[in-house]
Formats: structure tokens, C-alpha cells, sequence
């Protein structure tokens, strides 16, 4: 009696999740994008607009996940990040322009 007890409340939580994130699909499918996109963009900002140090950026751009590769190359000016699977990099313009994301391996 438990286990049917137990198992029509996993069941019901399945179809409530899956009821919840059909009219929300796109915004779930962009989130691994976010990370990597919003650590470039901000530390590119903060490196070559500002003129911070990189420990200083580093801690001002950290998040609660991750990022998993981070590459710096300040004579070209742009700043690539991955994380959860996905390449962003963010390019420095000028003072002017700033700093703004490019599209990357897509």
C-alpha cells in the first residue's frame, strides 16, 4: 500500500514538473547559456573597461555554478568562458563601445 502511495506521488510530481515547464521550455533551454555569456560580458567590463586586476574581476563576476574554462587574451581584447556546456566570448570595442558578447562556435 506504501509503495503505490509512494509511487502515485512521484508520478503526480513528474506530470506537475512536466505541466510547469512546457510553456517555459525556451527559457529553461537558454539558461546554460546565461552563465558563460553574463562571466564574459562582465569581466570583459570590468578588465578592460574599468581597469581592474583580474583577481579583483574574477571575484566580481563569480556565481554560485561554475565555470568550467576561462581564457584571456589581453593584446586581441576578448574574454572566453565555458560552463555548463556552452562557449561564450566577449570582445572589447573600445571605451566608447565597451565590451559586448560575439557569437562563438555556433
Amino acid at each position: 500500500m506504501k509503495y503505490r502511495i509512494v509511487l502515485l506521488l512521484l508520478s503526480s510530481a513528474i506530470l506537475i514538473t512536466g505541466l510547469w515547464l512546457k510553456p517555459r521550455w525556451n527559457f529553461v533551454q537558454a539558461f546554460p547559456d546565461l552563465i558563460s555569456a553574463y562571466y564574459a560580458k562582465e569581466y570583459c567590463s570590468c578588465y578592460f573597461v574599468v581597469g581592474n586586476d583580474e583577481a579583483y574581476c574574477h571575484a566580481y563576476v563569480e556565481q554560485w555554478m561554475p565555470i568550467s574554462d576561462f581564457q584571456l587574451n589581453r593584446e586581441q581584447g576578448w574574454v572566453q568562458v565555458s560552463g555548463l556546456g556552452r562557449t561564450n566570448r566577449a570582445s572589447y570595442f573600445g571605451l566608447r563601445q565597451g565590451c559586448g558578447l560575439e557569437p562563438y562556435g555556433r
